[in-house]
């Protein structure tokens, strides 16, 4: 049995039977991945035709777009398939969520606060222990409080849901 020898230029060139072996999926879904892409193809083989490799390795492996927006933007999906997306969506969330990959927004809140609320009272009083304690220059100490004050203030921001 002899194979063909292809001209350097086709080497690059593959039919559907050979990007399906190559990327292990079926030949119907390779083809059905070209024409959503719309790849034409670079020529004919054995009266096959065969696509650039370049150009169907990014139909195949990139997800499949209409009309250049990507399929997973409900906005431009039919109401059935939006319907189907969104509940696939708060499945994936709930396992997400099941698995410890998610947490709840106000259960986030409440651990924030709670460091908060440990690490606080310790930054507050740390400018007064200093000056007690080492007899620190009254603008040391006022620059201390300062930058407390900042501090306090992010916090109280990320609290808020403004930062």
């Amino acid at each position: 049995m002899s194979a063909d020898i292809l001209p350097q230029a086709d080497y690059f060139n593959w039919s559907l039977n050979q990007l399906s072996r190559a990327f292990g999926i079926a030949r119907e879904t390779v083809a059905k991945r070209l024409t959503a892409a719309n790849v034409e193809s670079s020529g004919e083989r054995r009266g096959h035709a065969v696509y650039s490799v370049k150009d169907a390795a990014k139909a195949i492996l990139l997800p499949t777009t209409v009309l250049g927006v990507f399929q997973n933007n409900p906005d431009t999906m039919a109401p059935q398939d939006r319907r189907a997306w969104f509940a696939s969506e708060r499945d994936r969330t709930a396992l997400e969520k099941e698995q410890g990959l998610l947490v709840d927004v106000e259960d986030c809140r409440q651990q924030i606060v709670k460091v908060i609320d440990i690490g606080l009272p310790i930054f507050e009083s740390f400018a007064d222990e200093l000056e007690r304690d080492f007899r620190l220059d009254p603008t040391v100490i006022g620059a201390i409080e300062d930058r407390v004050d900042v501090v306090r203030n992010k916090w109280a921001d990320i609290l808020e849901g403004h930062s």
